[in-house]
């Protein structure tokens, strides 16, 4: 669709939030690429449901969720907006890392793509300047100059796993508490020329909340009932190519034996399956790790000690 002559380009803030970590550890494996493509869905729905105004969900973009904040849209007003957004990319880090250390705890799953659920990273680039919003078909679509830089910073010199990335620009715009850090830095790009921008590296070690060390038997069992659901029937959920950092040479004939394979065993390993869950959710709180100790975390969620 060709944008109306009458639209004209607002005054937005960018956000991408990526998940990153498998590529690595992937190998040609249908049940490692299914399990890895629904552990991924697990964490984009956990950033997701923390989604509110003035952030919007432009759109999915596989293993990415793409956001905007219009700065113009009054509800709640720019100076407010500026400091809850600055919030939630710290919540965006907590919530992230207390999903994967829930994932890791609670699969009994040992393929590649469960042995290495904690190796999953994310990373925020946030750019702030001017998009043109267009309709195609049922969707929203933001077009512009600023909307390729966001994207192109996602490519970056930062030697980090896991980080919070802001143009200069953006850094003006938004409000952190003092304690956040942020180390000043550069990107080139051919097309687009230099980029300043502001680089915070979070801890990447997940932490847990304490809520979770008391959880009763029933909750642990039912956390660890539904992921093993959500891994063994993921053949039938998940589409091939749908996440940019799952990657794998696996022939779709490959897809569908393996997709078969899962159909007929079901009977028998459901069974099996709930036995296995049982005694994963009947190991004590201890196991769950260092949370326990009587101390507080980093904003981003990390662990205090790192």
């Amino acid at each position: 669709m060709i944008p109306s002559p009458d639209d004209v380009p607002e005054p937005v803030l960018l956000i991408i939030a990526d998940i990153s970590g498998y590529t690595r550890y992937m190998t040609a494996n249908a049940k490692t690429l299914a399990h890895s493509q629904a552990i991924i869905t697990e964490l984009v729905l956990a950033i997701i449901q923390q989604i509110n105004l003035p952030l919007e969900v432009a759109k999915l973009e596989g293993d990415a969720v793409f956001l905007f904040c219009r700065k113009q849209c009054g509800s709640p007003p720019w100076p407010e907006a500026r400091q809850i957004i600055g919030e939630k990319l710290l919540a965006f880090f907590r919530v992230f890392s207390e999903k994967v250390g829930e994932l890791s705890r609670s699969t009994t799953c040992s393929c590649n793509a469960c042995a290495h659920i904690e190796k999953l990273r994310l990373k925020i680039v946030v750019h702030s300047g001017k998009a043109l919003f267009h309709r195609v078909l049922n969707f929203t679509e933001l077009a512009g100059v600023d909307v390729i830089i966001v994207h192109r910073l996602l490519k970056n010199s930062v030697r980090a796993d896991q980080y919070l990335l802001l143009t200069d620009v953006a850094g003006q715009d938004l409000e952190f508490a003092a304690q956040v850090p942020l180390v000043e830095g550069a990107e080139t790009y051919d097309d687009i020329g230099r980029i300043n921008t502001l680089v915070f590296v979070p801890g990447a070690r997940a932490a847990v909340p304490a809520a979770l060390i008391s959880l009763p038997f029933a909750k642990r069992f039912g956390r660890s009932w539904k992921l093993f659901c959500k891994l063994w029937f993921a053949p039938f959920a998940t589409r091939p190519g749908s996440f940019r950092n799952v990657t794998s040479s696996t022939r779709a004939a490959g897809r569908i034996l393996f997709a078969l394979l899962t159909a007929l065993l079901t009977p028998l390993f459901l069974p099996v399956g709930t036995i296995f869950v049982l005694i994963h959710a009947l190991k004590p709180a201890s196991h769950i790790g260092h949370a326990g100790d009587d101390h507080d975390h980093k904003p981003d969620g990390s662990c205090c000690n790192q």
